[in-house]
């Protein structure tokens, strides 16, 4: 492995999961990796195309038939839950409302939406579907395939994912919104949130796909003490920091986001989109999102922010990229020098430091 990288670096760099490059190499889990170490990548390619020989080999060729189309009789006003379906999907599926399926299965109301679970569906919705015979040995090797991420309607922007506690109060303070307002957008929930219920937040411009908001959090007042990063946010603030340190030398631009040239912001925006994770456009809105901690608990991959034009309110942004007992070392895009590495030991950036917010949680 070459300097720099990590787990998260390597398995993004070759589309597969940590998971599956610890399982190859054990001796990796849980510690730190040297430089020149041998890392084994699982050849997904190699596997699928083995096992589709394998199945090939044992089907009996007697069994080949036309596909046929068949009525679902048997499951007729009944919907099975897939892997990774919610309830949007499965009411785009079949051309009814969210209220609809809930009306219909009342334990959706204060449950979760259970891998397996049976649904009932209006018997007026019949499905004609596509069956292709198997034999029991395809039915046994059969590979489930990861399903796309849901696409969001055009007019909505902002899906919360419940989490377990929370109230329609605590979401509506992390989003600076109401909880009347909540209610009128998810006419269908009770005063119990159900666990993993997809809320809509807010309506408007359709976000990229797979992107993360970060929740916005009053940290211009409010210090909250943090745990150390677990081993996955370490692995991503390694990758960050490589992603970041590609651009050093780049010039300063005003409103750029591009290797044309960055600003702060711009760098730290186009840095975490790196991860999927979309923060806000200018430093001083940055500065109000993740949660703001002591400048003693600082770690790679946080944002720190400082005044530079006086007068405490922030104007310039920067991500931690190593800490040595009092000293930060940070990666920014300044006026002067463009994208390069600076201390919090430099007179300049001691005089307007600010804060230090941490953005990757768990």
């Amino acid at each position: 492995m070459k300097s720099g990288e990590s787990i998260y670096y390597i398995a993004k760099k070759y589309k597969v999961t940590e998971s599956e490059i610890y399982d190859l190499n054990p001796k990796l889990k849980g510690g730190v990796l040297a430089l020149k170490t041998e890392v084994k990548i699982p050849n997904k390619k190699y596997k699928q195309e083995e096992k589709k020989s394998k199945v090939e080999e044992k089907k009996p060729k007697s069994e080949k038939k036309p596909l046929e189309m068949v009525d679902q009789k048997a499951t007729e006003g009944i919907h099975i839950v897939a892997p990774k379906e919610t309830l949007y999907s499965i009411s785009k599926k079949y051309g009814i409302t969210m209220e609809t399926i809930c009306e219909l299965n009342p334990e959706l109301k204060t449950g979760t939406l259970k891998l397996g679970s049976k649904l009932k569906l209006p018997e007026s919705k019949k499905e004609i579907v596509a069956v292709k015979p198997v034999t029991n040995l395809e039915k046994v090797q059969e590979v489930i395939k990861e399903t796309k991420a849901e696409e969001l309607e055009e007019n909505v922007a902002l899906i919360h994912k419940v989490l377990p506690k929370e109230s329609l109060y605590k979401i509506s303070r992390l989003y600076n919104v109401t909880v009347k307002e909540l209610q009128n957008l998810n006419p269908t929930i009770g005063t119990e949130l159900p666990i993993g219920y997809e809320l809509i937040v807010k309506k408007g411009k359709k976000p990229e796909e797979n992107v993360v908001l970060v929740p916005n959090i009053n940290t211009e007042t409010e210090v909250v003490e943090v745990k150390p990063l677990s081993m996955e946010n370490m692995s991503k603030a390694a990758f960050l920091i490589g992603k970041a340190s590609e651009h050093l030398g780049t010039r300063y631009r005003s409103g750029g986001t591009s290797k044309a040239g960055f600003d702060c912001s711009g760098l730290m925006f186009t840095t975490f989109k790196e991860i999927n994770m979309l923060l806000p456009r200018s430093s001083h809105e940055m500065a109000r999102y993740g949660v703001r901690i002591d400048k003693s608990q600082a770690q790679k991959g946080d944002l720190i922010f400082f005044a530079t034009f006086g007068k405490g309110r922030v104007s310039h942004v920067g991500m931690v990229t190593e800490v040595v007992d009092d000293e930060i070392k940070f990666i920014h895009s300044s006026t002067s020098s463009g994208v390069i590495i600076s201390s919090t030991k430099e007179d300049y950036y001691s005089r307007s430091f600010v804060q230090v917010n941490r953005v990757l949680q768990e």
